[in-house]
């Protein structure tokens, strides 16, 4: 990994890409089965544009290997390219959009994960996050779609300072 930077506007294919294939790995097996034909990768394209989130990516070299977003207290979203995990990115990453939060006057974060997701959660708890509830959450659909069902959520916390 070269560097961390804000996402453009020329980064959302590769985000787009990332976070399709990531979501499908570790959420798809999570959620009611019903839901997938909202997964698709024109839907993640209209999730991003509706986004407030804050997006950086990580490069490597010209290529984008991951991201992660941040907004307000929240760390949102943190995907890495299956082909660059194991190296550090996440890890990385985490930090980054840590900092991120904390630069803005934030001290304590906050992170939703799907429950079950365990590879998300082991990796939270080892950089010193803290499962604080589980609880029921509606999933992200696009706007005039009836609720289609809802997954237990892992809420987690850390200080930031």
């Amino acid at each position: 990994m070269d560097n961390i930077r804000p996402a453009r506007a020329e980064d959302h294919s590769a985000i787009i890409k990332i976070w399709h294939a990531g979501w499908h790995d570790a959420h798809a097996h999570l959620v009611p089965e019903p839901l997938l034909k909202f997964r698709e990768i024109e839907h993640f394209w209209l999730w991003l544009e509706g986004s407030a989130d804050q997006f950086f990516v990580a490069t490597s070299g010209k290529s984008i290997v991951g991201f992660v977003a941040t907004n307000e207290a929240e760390l949102v979203k943190l995907y890495v390219a299956s082909g660059a995990r194991g190296t550090g990115i996440a890890a990385a990453l985490l930090a980054f959009g840590e900092r991120n939060i904390a630069d803005s006057g934030v001290t304590d974060a906050l992170l939703y994960s799907t429950a079950g997701n365990t590879r998300a959660e082991r990796f939270y708890r080892r950089n010193g996050w803290v499962l604080s509830e589980t609880f029921q959450d509606a999933l992200w659909l696009p706007e005039k779609v009836a609720n289609m069902g809802v997954v237990d959520t892992h809420r987690f916390n850390k200080h930031l300072g």
